[in-house]
């Protein structure tokens, strides 16, 4: 039975996902180095890892998997043994190399990251896309049901690898969409002309149906997952897929074009951001 679930990382996504483990009666224990939470019902955050020593289940939401094995490492060496649950975005490769310690020390690792946002997190819809042994997914998938829908991937670390290819395509879709939109504007075709034909059209995605009227239009910029985020999810891709696929994927143009992003705005950029950039260029061709 797991009561007691350890939820170390509380930021944007970590903070919007944990209240619907305790609404479902557990009982989440919540750590963070930087953010402070006001204790709610079923909800108290501990100072200390030690404190999380009677949890069944400990969730991971930390920006990369190198802090998941520090943090890992440092649990196993309080002789912490639970189930382990990665909802970061991490390296399949390294989620593979953390079970073999994790095991060893006689915990089970699975690992689930999430997409869907701050937006769908807040509801409970995140997809779920899980990798581990079948015997630790049915343990996890009580806990996990209560924040979305869960998606099997398949073997330990497909879950991860899933979220990165997700994320390439994801990236992929926007860059192109931004530029259609700006290329569309220069033009003379209105914005809300723009996504009604291309959302009736073969050309919808995730970014021309969900970020452009919400996040680019109204030149909010602020989805809540940063540029840092998908850079660092689409480069797990581009290795991925020069190992699998390609020595010269599309994927590695997807990259260098984030990077380049990165290095022309600031270090906390939004991923919608990209777009000024975009509309800049957009306008400078056009005068």
């Amino acid at each position: 039975m797991i009561d007691n679930i350890g939820f170390i990382g509380l930021g944007a996504m970590g903070s919007s996902m944990f209240p619907h483990l305790t609404q479902a009666g557990y009982n989440v224990f919540g750590f963070d180095i930087k953010k402070q939470i006001s204790p709610i019902e079923r909800f108290s955050q501990v100072n200390n890892l030690k404190e999380l020593k009677h949890c069944e289940a400990i969730i991971f939401l930390l920006p990369d998997g190198k802090i998941v094995r520090d943090v890992a490492s440092n649990l196993l060496q309080l002789n912490i043994r639970t189930l382990f649950i990665d909802m970061s975005s991490s390296d399949p490769r390294d989620t593979q190399a953390l079970a073999l310690q994790v095991n060893k020390a006689g915990s089970i690792l699975i690992d689930a990251p999430v997409s869907g946002g701050v937006s769908r997190a807040r509801k409970a819809e995140l997809t779920i896309m899980v990798g581990g042994n079948p015997k630790n997914i049915d343990l996890a998938t009580p806990l996990l049901s209560t924040m979305g829908a869960i998606k099997i991937a398949g073997q330990l670390g497909a879950g991860h690898a899933m979220k990165a290819l997700n994320n390439y395509v994801s990236a992929a879709g926007l860059i192109a969409s931004f530029e259609a939109l700006a290329a569309a504007r220069v033009f003379g075709i209105k914005s809300d002309a723009f996504l009604n034909i291309i959302n009736n059209a073969t050309g919808r995605n995730n970014t021309t149906e969900v970020k452009l009227d919400k996040f680019i239009i109204p030149e909010k910029y602020n989805s809540g997952f940063s540029l840092a985020l998908q850079t660092k999810d689409v480069a797990i891709a581009n290795t991925l897929l020069q190992e699998l696929v390609s020595d010269a994927p599309f994927s590695k143009s997807v990259h260098d074009y984030l990077v380049n992003a990165e290095a022309s705005l600031k270090s906390s950029a939004d991923h919608t951001e990209i777009y000024q950039l975009i509309r800049a260029k957009s306008l400078s061709k056009a005068k």
